[in-house]
This record gives structure tokens, sequence and C-alpha cells, in this order.
């Protein structure tokens, strides 16, 4: 899915961030750009600089229906692509 920062995702939001994968047991990874993180690191997504507007493209393997809808709630990013 791809979505678009609302926000700066530093320190606080990266933390929360790391805190809502860290919940599912599927692999979840971040993808800015030709960049890719895991969802789970906190200096993995920190290092992907993501600022307000950015397009930031979600991975979950396999898809998970309940991550779309916690990273929307989060209020870090707001929906563009499934």
């Amino acid at each position: 899915m791809i979505v678009k920062a609302t926000r700066p995702i530093y320190a606080e939001r990266a933390a929360k961030l790391v805190e809502l994968t860290g919940s599912f047991t599927e692999s979840i990874y971040l993808q800015k750009g030709d960049r890719t993180a895991d969802g789970k690191s906190f200096l993995g997504i920190i290092a992907l600089s993501i600022y307000p507007d950015d397009f930031i493209e979600i991975i979950c393997d396999p898809p998970n229906t309940e991550l779309k809808e916690k990273i929307l709630s989060s209020g870090l990013f707001s929906c563009c692509k499934s």
C-alpha cells in the first residue's frame, strides 16, 4: 500500500510507528524512493528521513488488512493507494 506522510517521522513518531508495526508477526518494510527499511527498526525508519507529503510504500508479507487500518488511524499517514 502506498501512503502519504502527514507529519515528519522522527524520534517519538518513529517509536510510535515501531511499536505499531512490532505488534504484528508479519515482515513489514517501508520504502521511500529507492531506499527500504525494516518497519520494525527504529533506526531504519529514522534513516528514511520521512517528511510531510512524502509517499511511502508499506510492504507487508503476507498482506494484512488490519495493518492498513492501524497505519491510517495512527495519524502519521493518509491513504493514497492500496
